[in-house]
């Protein structure tokens, strides 16, 4: 009879332990382990109404790898990972307890920035950027670098700012714009 207990006892558990994988890899994205876009879109929305809600400021920051397809190139999609995981890292131990980090696709991640004027979150981007061109990564013998570009919204910076999307739009927008300054 305690050897039935135990082993049901142990079924419970791992039944348990499967379905907190299980939720875990429904909200994160598996390589870098930061908050997935489809959940990253309902903070947003929320945080978005929050801010029209109680007046207060929310920032949103677009941004992705420079050059992410000749890391993968030069130096192996393994190092890509790394670099794409180094940036998750970065990103996140830079951040307050009520920012949201979240990979957006490929090599784009999106950081929300709530209570967040647009001065303080370029504040936050540019501590980023520093740490990144402190730390380089290691690959085959060699380092590189990573450099990112970005593209920020608020939600009082202009009339017409109605919903989460468009923020989202905004600092996509202006993303493209720097990446497109910057030139090959």
């Amino acid at each position: 009879l305690l050897e039935q207990l135990a082993l049901k006892a142990s079924l419970c558990l791992s039944n348990v332990t499967a379905h907190e994988k299980l939720k875990f890899l429904a909200f994160h994205d598996p390589l870098t382990k930061l908050l997935n876009r489809r959940v990253m879109e309902r903070i947003l929305e929320r945080e978005f109404l929050r801010s029209k809600r109680y007046h207060i400021e929310l920032a949103l920051l677009f941004l992705d790898l420079d050059d992410f397809k000749s890391i993968n190139d030069n130096y192996g999609h393994d190092n890509g990972d790394k670099a794409l995981c180094h940036t998750a890292n970065c990103l996140n131990s830079l951040k307050r307890d009520s920012d949201i980090v979240a990979r957006f696709a490929g090599d784009e991640f999106v950081v929300i920035l709530p209570s967040t004027n647009r001065s303080q979150a370029e504040t936050y981007i540019s501590r980023v950027k520093q740490k990144l061109a402190k730390e380089p990564i290691r690959a085959n013998n060699t380092a590189f670098y990573i450099k990112l570009s970005h593209g920020l919204s608020s939600v009082f910076e202009k009339e017409g700012m109605d919903s989460s999307a468009m923020l989202l739009k905004a600092a996509d927008r202006r993303l493209y714009t720097a990446k497109k300054n910057k030139g090959p």
